[in-house]
């Protein structure tokens, strides 16, 4: 809930930062913010992936909730756009990579048959803190102001996920190990094919998030309908999280991944490139919402299926250095896409170059599928996996 659910609302902040507190700061600087939240939670989840299966989940979690909760105060005194960089940005993205790890791992070993349900319903707690944290830091913006919106984002943190840690339980305790990285799963295309499809997802995934409300600016909306969107899109994607666990553990996780992809890409190719008005925006958050999502939480599960001999969490750790490279790569592209060919006029471009990278993880997806029923025992077209 206060992993992703930061990044899903950091729509707001990005709507504000480009708009009014750094309006004669291009797109391409101040994604660097959202960039940095991004790579440094996946990619250093390698890292902390080892370290919770060594020194068990609890203790790395409180790492993570100390230095989240540091971020968000030492940011509500910056001033220049580096700072945040450093403190909303990197510190908080380093912290919610010792949240991760634990988090991520979790769900996975205390489920078998329903274990897509379950992990939809643990990732739902993404979009449920999505939707709270948009709630509340437009509230408090509004009425208290920057600086304070987000100590009090930092006093939250730090109360709610220090509590929760102490729930933190593994089913199986992992043996020690003196290797950080699982070297042997790279040996596997299943691997690779897993790491690119996140690769791709991740460089498209955050288009809407972070300009839907920049999208209804140029509409002649407030800040306060950009919010509202943003509580919108997190509230169908709670829906379509769970709606994914329960058809992936009836149809199969893959070959639910490879149809939600698909979707994503058609609904943010057409909804949002015919937008014209606030109530397409809204269609298109609730659709997109519905489908976008699904990847975050199908993955964990499909890498507990494959790579079940391996310790999980460093695992997951390898495999999301991909996601942190793709939403550097996603971000920063999209915010110099807008400064350069979109012109701050309009969202064309980025919204075709977020399609695009979706589709690409949609193709990679399907060729992930055609490899295991390749190496399986059956070789039926048509079968649940």
């Amino acid at each position: 809930m206060f992993i992703f659910g930061a990044s899903n609302s950091y729509g707001v902040f990005s709507t504000y930062y480009l708009n009014d507190r750094f309006a004669g700061t291009s797109a391409a600087t101040l994604s660097w913010i959202g960039s940095l939240i991004t790579i440094s939670m996946f990619s250093l989840n390698a890292l902390t992936g080892a370290l919770a299966d060594r020194r068990g989940y609890r203790t790395t979690a409180y790492i993570g909730t100390a230095l989240c909760s540091s971020a968000y105060i030492l940011a509500s005194f910056s001033t220049k756009v580096w700072q945040l960089m450093l403190t909303q940005g990197l510190l908080f993205g380093v912290g919610a990579s010792f949240l991760l790890a634990p988090t991520n791992s979790i769900a996975p070993q205390w489920f078998h048959r329903h274990r897509g349900l379950a992990s939809g319903v643990a990732i739902a707690g993404s979009s449920l803190g999505g939707m709270w944290f948009t709630a509340a830091t437009q509230a408090a913006m509004d009425h208290l102001g920057f600086a304070w919106s987000l100590r009090i984002l930092g006093i939250v943190t730090l109360v709610v996920t220090g509590t929760m840690n102490l729930l933190y339980f593994q089913r199986v305790p992992m043996p020690p190990r003196k290797r950080i990285f699982e070297l042997q799963v790279a040996r596997r295309l299943t691997f690779w094919l897993i790491a690119l499809e996140l690769l791709t997802a991740y460089t498209g995934h955050w288009a809407v998030v972070f300009y839907v409300g920049t999208a209804a600016r140029q509409m002649g909306g407030s800040a306060q309908d950009g919010s509202r969107l943003l509580l919108v899109l997190n509230a169908a994607n709670v829906v379509g999280r769970i709606l994914a666990g329960f058809i992936a553990d009836r149809f199969g996780s893959i070959n639910t991944l490879v149809v939600s992809l698909l979707l994503t890409a058609m609904v943010e190719m057409s909804l949002w490139l015919s937008a014209c008005s606030m109530a397409s925006l809204y269609a298109l958050c609730v659709f997109y919402g519905l489908v976008s999502s699904t990847f975050i939480s199908l993955n964990p599960v499909i890498v507990a299926a494959h790579f079940s001999s391996s310790p999980l969490s460093s695992v997951m750790g390898m495999t999301n250095i991909f996601s942190g490279l793709g939403g550097l790569l996603g971000n920063l592209s999209q915010g110099a896409i807008f400064d350069r060919l979109d012109k701050h006029m309009h969202l064309t471009n980025t919204i075709i170059f977020s399609g695009i990278a979706t589709l690409l993880s949609a193709v990679v997806a399907l060729a992930l599928r055609a490899h295991l029923i390749r190496s399986g025992s059956s070789k039926r077209f048509l079968q649940k996996i």
